[in-house]
């Protein structure tokens, strides 16, 4: 059993190949499991040539290696159960949630009997970082430092602290989480930020769904901001204001059915909001939101199919990604009611579905609709309707030396009375790579991305890996009411870098870009260079990012 673990754990330590997993499978005929083992390496592991080197050595010295107690509790099957292939996936989803891994995997070892060992083959990440971030992204400068550590004592805990200037403003941010409070699968998260304008304050209590079979979740929230807004137009702020906001969320769900392939979920909860927004100096006439008051309870329905896949390369470099292709569902409504604390009666909704489509091994398709609003007196507030579609198409060079994925990101949005501080916005940090942040607002949107992303199979040094991508954008965004035409759409071409950290704790890109639009826009100069981690358009939102919406569920 000792060799099988050991070839386990090269087999994990090895690079990752792309692969996907279908769930829910049928039960594996094995009877029944016979014991769980864990296999837990360190940051760097002495027996990979080139990581017994003395550096690598005090690294693990100084990290506290995850203990197994907190890998244990991740897992949603015990010894004597019946194997359960759909549970196995599922573990391994919750500890790559986790956050403490780079890599973590659950391989079914047979024993003569016909039962079977469970062997849990982890890898810590490296999780006491210093922060320091500069860069550059649709002509703004930022910068940030502090330190995080993710992983407290091995408990999975994390606290941060962070002082950053992003542009004009100067803030400090602290934060806590707590993923089993108290030992319990309630997760405790709590932050601070104060800048030079005010500060904000939150804090959140939450159960989840932490499997298919779960039977109840609840999740309670309280957020308090004070401090500056601005409306942006042609790239440049054109009016701010002081805004006061306090929401409290509460819901608990339950599962109605025990069909594992069609989990159906029902909450129940009681949401309240206050906005109000006072003048300042630089307040442009007639351009100050209308404050508003909303309380009162809360309903929603979900379904989920699962049709889980883990796949790398996708977002991120040589780190397993967790996807869903099928249909997710999800609605939340409300009615926020006078007697209840509203300043007036009104109704309120948010609903979004999502569903996938494997296209064969390494590609596939993710779309996803939404649609939010308002209703007071017969009258629309606030209305969103949202679509996106998403291709991933995976290929190795003709040498199969490295790996490479086309990605096409298409997304559109369209508002309908949106409350005046709620702008949907493209630029430079909103996927028109070309151009200044927020060039472009109004009421509708469209945003096409291209991306041909290549990864490099060669870890340097081994702490960091490689990728380069080359990309084309296009989009626009018109008033509401108004119509799109091809004239309106703007669109830059450009290359970039990638980098990430192999042994860090989120396995997040670093991108390097260089962007030229092909029309003009605001700014002087059609070549935009950003710096920046992460990808440089969302799923699904890019544009919205100025757009708070009804609540959506929290479970």
């Amino acid at each position: 059993m000792k060799a099988a673990a050991a070839a386990a754990t090269l087999l994990l330590l090895a690079p990752a190949p792309a692969r996907a997993i279908i769930s829910p499978p049928e039960a594996s005929s094995a009877a029944a499991v016979a014991g769980i083992q864990i296999e837990r390496t360190n940051v760097f592991d002495p027996a990979v040539t080139g990581e017994n080197w003395w550096p690598f050595r005090a690294a693990n010295k100084l990290h506290i290696l995850t203990r197994e107690a907190i890998i244990q509790r991740e897992l949603l099957f015990s010894p004597g159960e019946p194997w359960d292939q759909l549970k196995v996936i599922e573990s391994e989803r919750n500890l790559r949630a986790n956050g403490s891994f780079r890599r973590a995997e659950i391989l079914h070892v047979p024993r003569p009997d016909g039962s079977a060992d469970a062997v849990v083959v982890t890898q810590d990440a490296w999780t006491t970082n210093p922060k320091f971030n500069i860069g550059t992204e649709g002509g703004k400068n930022f910068l940030s430092y502090g330190i995080e550590e993710g992983n407290l004592l091995g408990y999975g805990k994390a606290v941060s602290l962070e002082h950053s200037q992003d542009g004009a403003t100067i803030s400090n941010s602290y934060g806590y989480a707590d993923p089993r409070f108290l030992g319990s699968r309630l997760g405790l998260k709590g932050s601070y930020a104060r800048n030079q304008n005010g500060d904000q304050i939150s804090a959140d209590l939450a159960r989840p769904f932490y499997s298919l079979d779960a039977g109840h979740a609840l999740g309670m929230g309280w957020t308090r901001t004070l401090g500056d807004e601005s409306l942006v137009r042609d790239g440049d702020d054109y009016s701010k204001y002081r805004r006061r906001v306090r929401v409290a969320d509460a819901a608990y769900g339950m599962r109605l059915t025990g069909d594992r392939d069609f989990v159906q979920r029902a909450e129940a909860g009681w949401y309240s909001e206050k906005f109000h927004f006072d003048p300042t100096p630089d307040t442009t006439a007639g351009t100050l939101p209308q404050g508003r008051e909303l309380s009162g309870p809360t309903a929603g329905y979900s379904w989920v199919q699962p049709r889980y896949i883990k796949e790398t390369y996708i977002d991120r470099i040589e780190r397993v990604e967790d996807f869903n292709l099928g249909n997710e569902l999800k609605a939340r409504g409300g009615f926020m009611a006078a007697a209840a604390g509203s300043d007036r009666d009104r109704w309120m909704f948010n609903v979004s579905d999502q569903q996938g489509l494997s296209l064969g091994p390494g590609r596939f398709l993710l779309a996803r609709v939404g649609a939010s609003s308002r209703l007071a007196a017969g009258r629309w507030e606030n209305g969103l309707v949202t679509g996106g579609v998403n291709l991933f198409w995976k290929h190795q060079t003709r040498e199969r030396t490295s790996e490479r994925t086309l990605v096409l990101h298409a997304e559109g949005s369209s508002g309908r009375f949106l409350d005046p501080q709620n702008q949907l916005s493209l630029g430079g940090n909103s996927g028109l790579r070309g151009y200044k942040n927020d060039s472009f607002v109004g009421g509708k949107s469209i945003l096409f991305n291209l991306e041909d992303r290549f990864f490099f199979d060669r870890e340097w040094f081994h702490l960091v890996r490689f990728g380069g991508v080359l990309f084309v954008d296009s989009g626009v965004a018109v008033p509401e009411g108004s119509g799109f035409s091809f004239s309106r759409f703007k669109t830059d071409l450009g290359a970039g870098l990638r980098l990430a950290g192999t042994r860090s704790r989120s396995g997040g890109v670093a991108r390097i870009d260089v962007a030229y639009a092909l029309n003009g826009g605001p700014g002087g100069s059609r070549i935009v260079v950003s710096v920046k981690g992460g990808q440089a358009f969302d799923l699904f939102s890019s544009s919205t990012r100025r757009v708070t919406t009804s609540p959506a569920s929290r479970l």
